[in-house]
């Protein structure tokens, strides 16, 4: 688009806003007016009215406020009795309606007779199987439902009672393997420690210089007597035995 013919776009939207706005302006004026008139005019039925009353105050009073009350008792009566009438009618138009159709039915009867009576117990007995057929369906669905309800109930039971027993059987083996690797632990740790000499075995090596194997302490100091601690007299003295 070339500049001139935006230059022109933009005139013709510039002319089209001011003649909508003096549109706009002309239907304000045009509804102000017509407000004012209408103003003016609603004065003017007010005045009208206000000299009307005067007057029918001048000319009736009192007398002309009954009369327009009389005759509003008086249209009053006659729509109560309008409705009273209407009301009368519809009901007269039922009963006489309810009167046909137990005619109706007293010919159809005659008309009918047993046949009618037959064909009405048929049906009956056929609406009664079909129900009986609906409850029995209902109570098999019933039963049904129930049975899967049942199965759901015992499968769920058993997949817990699974899951428990696997649970029970890893937990089981859990404390045994700890159990073995606690054992095991207890064995090494053991085999690590050096084997422990009794006390009477200590005392004899620090005393000869002697070594026993781990297996003989016992034997030893049950077979041996034990040895005489040493003398602490002074060999210079002389003995009671001499």
């Amino acid at each position: 688009m070339s500049r001139a013919e935006r230059k022109a776009r933009r005139q013709e939207e510039r002319e089209a806003k001011q003649r909508q706005k003096e549109e706009e302006q002309r239907l304000r004026e045009e509804e102000k007016a017509r407000e004012l008139a209408e103003r003016a005019a609603a004065k003017k039925r007010e005045a009208a009215e206000r000299a009307e009353r005067k007057a029918a105050k001048k000319r009736g009073g009192r007398r002309a406020r009954r009369e327009e009350k009389k005759a509003r008792r008086v249209e009053e009566r006659l729509a109560k009795e309008r409705q009273k009438d209407e009301e009368r009618r519809l009901r007269e138009e039922e009963k006489a309606r309810e009167l046909a159709e137990r005619a109706e039915r007293k010919a159809a009867k005659r008309r009918g007779g047993r046949r009618a009576r037959r064909e009405e117990r048929k049906a009956l007995r056929v609406e009664e199987r079909l129900a009986k057929e609906r409850q029995k369906d209902e109570e098999r669905l019933r039963r049904e439902e129930e049975k899967d309800r049942e199965l759901a109930e015992r499968a769920a039971a058993k997949e817990r009672e699974a899951a428990e027993r696997a649970e029970r059987k890893a937990t089981r083996a859990g404390r045994r393997r700890r159990a073995r690797k606690s054992a095991r632990a207890e064995s090494e740790s053991r085999q690590d420690e050096p084997e422990r000499l009794d006390h009477d075995v200590v005392a004899r090596i620090r005393q000869y210089g002697v070594t026993a194997s781990p297996a003989e302490p016992d034997e030893r100091r049950n077979a041996e007597p034990a040895p005489q601690p040493p003398l602490t007299t002074d060999p210079n003295e002389p003995r009671d035995a001499e």
